[in-house]
């Protein structure tokens, strides 16, 4: 089964699960730990530890590992790339 094939399918089984190319921000529970990211946005990159993702922050050049349950999807980012892709 192809790589992109198991995204969309871990998606339908947990719609809020956390996967690459998904934009995402700090949660409240991630900002409370660490202040310092504020209200960055970045993309999943690939999986740290079974617990963490790697996020790209869009103002960073370095790629940084980050507890799941700090990170939350950015709303509707999604689905406007999905729009966007097929009104072209």
């Amino acid at each position: 089964m192809p790589r992109s094939m198991i995204y969309e399918f871990d998606r339908e089984l947990d719609p809020d699960r956390l996967t690459y190319g998904d934009r995402v921000r700090m949660s409240p529970l991630g900002l409370e730990r660490h202040p310092s990211y504020g209200a960055r946005e970045g993309v999943i990159v690939g999986m740290g530890s079974p617990n963490s993702m790697r996020v790209k922050f869009d103002d960073r050049v370095t790629v940084q590992a980050i507890h799941r349950d700090y990170l939350v999807r950015v709303a509707n980012a999604k689905q406007q790339t999905n729009q966007t892709r097929r009104a072209s």
